[in-house]
């Protein structure tokens, strides 16, 4: 049999979907299946650092086409009428004539103010229509699922829920204290306590009232720094304007991207990882902090109960005071720490990427011819 899979996601700088699918290649080379060979489409070739099972291949389809068109007229074309398709980014194509698995990461539509009219409105029209048209479907939380039946009108039965994962051999606890304290002095410049975020720098994830949290503290007298990782924040950036009106300049470090290899030592070094997302299909970074035991605080909505209910401090909200208080009574609790570090990795070996991988292989053989 054969699998095809659009790696469209894995050209550019890879995040949250990008990472999901480079997690299910991983697995399909440890897993056993049916699919003999996996084909991997792309419009230009993958980069070195892409691994591939020995099974499959990087497809390339060069196209004159802007990648939303590529996806529509050039995979499917190239795919042909029989073999699976997996469309793991949100889009399937719309005139396939072959079996497709979509995996679908949350809709634009829960949290409108993120996005501009443009980009919400292209997203209603193209997920909703891939996700109607799919052979099959899966989305990452119960949550989502409940978006996906309101906002696009789907029957429930037809939408499966397999959550995002976490390679457990890679975001694992690390007690080398040694070397912990190495990464820290070469990002700071001296081994110094510290709290972490890791994402995207959007308003959605309240980033600005973290900042804004964090100097409040810092006038309270907590002697850590503010790590903020998978943000370029420039000087035209409203969040590093925030920083410069803060006069916290010196107290907040930024790294614009970190390598999958290198994020679990970001996880592990960090005395407290906050993620304070009003909206989010799932939530990747809180699972792998998890995976790391690091103590976690996110907000109360969508997603973060599921997988982090009774283990994370979820808070009501992203408003300053909320943060402050939360952030504050985490780290004067060292018992509430410790229990954290000790949970976490336990809720998290439950959503082994190997385990998440199994699930879509037993929902996508069926498909197959």
């Amino acid at each position: 049999m054969i699998l095809g899979v659009n790696g469209v996601r894995l050209i550019v700088k890879r995040s949250g979907v990008a990472r999901c699918i480079e997690a299910l290649l991983r697995c399909f080379g440890e897993l056993q299946h049916p699919f003999n060979e996996i084909r991997v489409y792309t419009p230009v070739p993958l980069g070195e650092d892409i691994y591939l099972p020995p099974s499959a291949t990087n497809v390339v389809l060069p196209s004159p086409l802007p990648f939303a068109a590529w996806e529509q007229v050039t995979l499917p074309k190239a795919h042909g009428g029989k073999n699976l398709l997996l469309c793991p980014s949100y889009v399937s194509p719309l005139a396939a004539q072959c079996p497709t698995f979509l995996i679908h990461h949350g809709s634009y539509e829960g949290y409108p103010p993120a996005f501009d009219w443009w980009t919400l409105n292209k997203a209603r029209m193209i997920y909703s229509l891939s996700a109607k048209r799919a052979t099959a479907l899966s989305t990452v939380s119960e949550y989502s699922k409940r978006d996906m039946v309101k906002f696009y009108g789907l029957n429930p039965d037809k939408i499966n829920v397999v959550p995002e994962g976490v390679d457990t051999k890679v975001f694992r606890p690390v007690n080398d204290a040694a070397k912990l304290s190495e990464w820290r002095e070469k990002v700071f410049g001296a081994d110094v306590s510290f709290i972490a975020y890791v994402g995207k720098p959007t308003e959605r994830r309240n980033l600005s009232a973290l900042i804004k949290a964090f100097a409040e503290l810092k006038k309270d007298g907590f002697p850590h720094k503010l790590l903020i990782v998978g943000a370029s924040l420039p000087g035209t950036s409203p969040f590093r304007k925030v920083i410069e009106e803060l006069k916290i300049g010196d107290e907040v470090f930024v790294l614009d991207y970190v390598t999958h290899e290198e994020m679990f030592l970001v996880y592990n070094a960090a005395n407290l990882f906050v993620y304070p997302s009003s909206y989010e299909g799932f939530g990747m970074p809180v699972l792998e902090a998890m995976a790391c035991g690091t103590p976690v605080i996110a907000l109360d909505n969508t997603a973060f109960p599921e997988f982090a209910g009774g283990i994370a401090h979820l808070l009501k909200d992203a408003e300053i005071a909320t943060l402050k208080e939360g952030i504050a009574a985490v780290l004067r609790d060292e018992a509430w720490q410790r229990q954290m570090s000790k949970d976490g990795p336990k809720r998290a070996a439950g959503y082994d990427w190997r385990i998440l991988t199994r699930k879509y292989l037993n929902l996508m053989t069926p498909l197959a011819n």
